[in-house]
């Protein structure tokens, strides 16, 4: 029976109603509680700056004439947490600029000195405790910033904003001093002009400026241009910055090469011919930023290393789809908000990609090397970037542009056989990535249209490789963000076109994938052709948004074609997607007797593919909100009625899923403390007897102000119904089109334990440790296989169906399907598991010039899996530290030379 729509709202309507009755008890507004109303833009008094006279030397003090000269500012609003009343602390800031750079001072008085909370951190990492932040708009666009942040400790931070984006990838060279004394602390900055972007043609500079403090032990947020929490905030809220002048652009180089010595300790067998213990590799590179005009800057990297960036964590994914991990090598992620296409000012919807991966540069070459005559392989673990390049830049009538390039080497694998011979195999070939973007703002930053493009390129002269990659892929796409009323509503929007080519063994590789399985054989829409040399797909989204006002909502419309394929420079999962996703929520930020602010989210979630059929059709709803005491709170409750899943039989017939739900919490604790906790959870289940749950404790500590240890230990269960084993072919089987889908019960558990140290000795020098062990193991019981199409049953071997018999020797099952009978039977390997697996890495890091780095690294790794599913916490993780680890050490040395 179809699931009511009517009754699934009606359901989510209960939830809402559960969610909020804990928080309506006191909802009226407290005595004293001041409603904040937003400024105008142009109206709010703005800072001025004056022409630096004598010296000023960068040392946290401001004892130094020039700063008396200045006129300060002072008035400073809360944002938090007596929304719109004055800071209850004094905070004066003063601006001074020269030739070559702009000199910030503030002074921030503080009753209580001794209760300054002067954390230290790493560069660009998050701060629990004081700090204060500058925001400067020198494009004066009203879309884009720089931020530039000093704690009371010397901890530093700086970052790129733009309307839908906040980047800390980017490094400026700058320089930033505080100090403490009886009447609370200083913060002196001093930002070269060489670091920013503006237009030098302007006869007298205007900037937009933004300033906010923290003050940690009050919870107390406050801002030089104040913006109410039911308003849109942003660059265009800021204040102005006049008296700047006339400033000429500056000439920009700067030069970053680097060296380095790796040490690798592999696990090798002792005759091994390729690869031994201990090998020592030295290596060079060089990183180049040049300013060709005001606007446009040349980024390139030649033979990059990112030896010291965090290890990807461990998962054990089960599923038909890749796992996706975030960039995190720094010349891809600093500016890479240049790129971003597509964003939509949503709060949900049903699918989703990535324009731009740039993960997939670089990455572990795609090609394996096997055989049962395969005695030995070395095979590299990444693919070497010869050389990327970047150039972007942003102009003051609001084009921004970006261009990336990068050449990645044709890499090879040896190995030798049983026999003693020796080979070699081409595992990735030569391969070139670009990605284009053009933007342009107009009407302040309320409207932008844009339109990007990526291709990607590949060398397959050698035969061998056709079947294998495409010979090119191609993504352009045109977007659009538009908002009015003084950004309280937004349309925004995105169409891409996608276009991929190759060898028929190719394309049809890309048809049977995962994606969208053309192969099934009860698909109506779209069909497998073998001949097929080239693949092209669409995808298209829009969304409606409110986002000021209590209350709020999106709705949002998507369409994915089957052939859109994106996955060569971009990242997709599932296509095939038609959907709405409307939200609507409601946010409270007036204090009452139990909690400071609260907020309520009611969504739905029907989607279809191209054959009509109904793929999901969740409901739910959310309630979060903080405490008084600041404690946080995150509850969540979803519906999921019966829906029809295309690819559970992985290119076979689609299965109609059971009923389910699920519900989720959190809980965290005051994060001004020196200690915090939290703890999260979930369940879910279905009607089929599924059930999952999820328990993940946390807690930070800060034992002084200048190391933090964090432990995220998390331990899943999970009862699956039908977990995928294989297809195995048989014409007797009518019912489902001549196959056999077997599936297993799934009974798996997993622990796996983050932690995380950061110990900040000085502002410049620093070291990070990130382990992560995790032990899992996957007991599969009750093969079977799907009885019928578009239904969720199944016939258990040796009870509903045949027989099954396991031989320990092998490993292996083997299903008869009819005892005796004329029906050949099949087998398959014991798919239980038990993994084992240990992550780290530890990186010192000491910036001992500005812009120039010395870094020690020390990776270890440690894997080992069984064929044994019996889950066991403790001996597993006794075990893992018997297995024998990789370790990887580096030595690595960068030189900024900058003009």
């Amino acid at each position: 029976m179809r699931p009511s729509i009517t009754r699934t709202c009606a359901l989510a309507g209960v939830c809402t109603i559960l969610l909020l009755l804990p928080l309506h008890a006191g909802a009226q507004q407290p005595a004293g509680v001041v409603t904040p109303s937003a400024t105008a833009h142009e109206s709010m008094a703005p800072a001025t700056a004056i022409r630096r006279v004598g010296t000023v030397q960068v040392d946290g003090r401001l004892d130094e004439p020039a700063w008396q000269m200045a006129t300060p500012i002072t008035d400073f609003t809360q944002y938090d947490p007596n929304e719109g009343e004055p800071a209850s602390e004094r905070t004066e800031a003063r601006f001074l600029v020269d030739d070559e750079a702009l000199y910030v001072g503030l002074r921030m008085f503080d009753s209580d000195p001794a209760g300054i909370q002067k954390q230290l951190a790493r560069r660009d990492e998050g701060i629990d405790g004081d700090l204060v932040e500058i925001y400067l708009d020198s494009y004066h666009d009203h879309l884009n910033a720089y931020l530039f942040r000093l704690s009371p400790a010397g901890a530093r931070r700086d970052a790129t904003l733009g309307p839908n984006f906040n980047d800390a990838s980017w490094d400026a060279v700058w320089e930033g001093k505080t100090s403490v004394d009886s009447l609370g602390w200083i913060a002196e900055f001093r930002i070269p002009l060489s670091q920013l972007r503006f237009d030098p043609t302007r006869a007298e500079q205007t900037w937009g400026v933004q300033i906010g403090r923290k003050i940690a032990r009050k919870g107390e947020v406050s801002f030089f241009a104040h913006t109410p929490r039911s308003e849109q905030g942003g660059v265009h809220r800021y204040r102005h910055l006049m008296g700047l002048g006339k400033l000429a652009s500056p000439q920009r180089l700067e030069l970053t090469p680097y060296a380095l010595a790796k040490t690798e300790n592999p696990v090798v067998a002792t005759n091994d011919p390729f690869r031994s213990q201990n090998q020592v590799v030295p290596g060079a590179g060089l990183d180049l930023k040049y300013g060709i005009t005001s606007n446009l800057t040349l980024d390139a990297t030649f033979n990059p290393d990112f030896g010291q960036v965090e290890v990807d964590p461990a998962v054990v994914n089960l599923s038909a789809f890749e796992t996706f991990y975030p960039e995190r090598r720094p010349f891809f992620v600093e500016g890479a908000s240049i790129f971003d296409f597509g964003s939509m000012r949503t709060n949900n919807s049903s699918a989703g990609y990535t324009f731009l991966h740039t993960r997939r540069i670089g990455r572990r070459p795609q090609r394996g090397v096997d055989g049962d005559d395969i005695a030995f392989v070395d095979a590299p673990l990444e693919t070497t970037i010869t050389g990327a390049a970047k150039l972007t830049g942003r102009s003051a009538k609001g084009w921004s542009i970006g261009l990336l390039d990068a050449v990645t080497s044709r890499e090879r694998a040896r190995f030798r056989l049983e026999d003693g011979s020796d080979g070699h195999a081409i595992v990735e070939p030569r391969t070139n990535y670009f990605a284009g973007r053009i933007k342009r703002d107009l009407r302040q930053g309320n409207t932008s249209v844009g339109i990007g493009v990526t291709s990607v390129h590949r060398d397959l002269g050698d035969e061998e490789l056709r079947p294998l990659f495409r010979s090119s892929a191609y993504a352009a796409g045109f977007d659009w963000m538009h908002a009015w009323a003084n950004r309280r509503w937004a349309f925004d929007g995105a169409v891409v076109l996608t276009h991929n080519r190759g060898s028929a063994d190719a394309i049809r590789s890309l048809q049977v994938s995962p994606a969208r399985y053309y192969q099934r054989p009860d698909r109506e829409d779209v069909l497998l052709d073998p001949t097929r040399t080239s693949l092209t797909g669409h995808m298209a989204e829009v969304t409606l948004a409110k986002l000021s006002g209590k209350w709020r909502g999106s709705l949002t419309a998507q369409d994915y074609s089957p052939g859109f394929e994106i996955n060569e420079a971009g990242f997709l999962g599932e296509t095939d997607v038609r959907g709405i996703a409307p939200l609507v929520s409601y946010q409270e930020n007036t204090p009452n007797r139990i909690v400071r602010r609260w907020a309520q989210f009611l969504f739905w979630n029907p989607t279809w593919n191209y054959d009509g059929d109904v793929t999901f059709l969740g409901v739910g709803a959310i309630n979060e909100g903080e405490f008084r005491n600041f404690w946080s709170y995150f509850l969540r409750a979803d519906h999921r009625p019966r829906v029809i899943d295309p690819g559970l039989t992985r290119g076979g017939p689609v299965v109609k899923l059971s009923t389910g739900g699920s519900w989720e919490a959190e809980l965290t604790s005051d994060r001004r403390k020196r200690y915090t906790a939290g703890f999260y959870m979930n369940r879910s289940w279905n009607a089929a007897g599924g059930l999952g749950a999820t328990y993940a404790p946390s807690v930070a500590v800060r034992p002084s102000t200048a190391l933090r240890i964090t432990l995220s230990p998390t331990y899943s269960k999970t009862h699956a119904m039908a977990q995928y084993v294989g297809t195995f072919t048989d014409a007797t089987v009518t019912d489902t089109y001549g196959a056999r889908y077997v599936f297993a019960t799934l009974e798996q558990e997993q622990f796996s334990m983050v932690t995380r140290v950061d110990w900040t000795f000085t502002p410049t020098l620093s070291l990070q440790i990130f382990a992560q062990p995790l032990v899992a193991a996957g007991d599969f019981v009750d093969y079977k296989e799907l009885a019928r199409p578009r239904d969720f049953a199944f016939d258990i071997y040796g009870r509903d169906l045949g027989t099954i018999q396991r031989d320990d020797a092998t490993g292996r099952y083997t299903v008869d399907p009819d005892g005796s009978g004329a029906i050949p039977s099949f087998s398959f390997a014991d798919r239980d598991f038990n993994q084992r697996s240990l992550r780290g890495n530890a990186v010192l890091r000491w910036e001992y010039r500005p812009g120039s780095a010395l870094f020690f690294v020390w990776q270890q790794s440690r894997f080992e899996e069984l064929g044994r599913g019996e889950f066991g916490g403790r001996r597993d993780l006794n075990a893992l530290w018997g297995v024998r680890p990789e370790n990887v050490f580096v030595v690595k040395g960068t030189w900024w030379v900058g003009r």
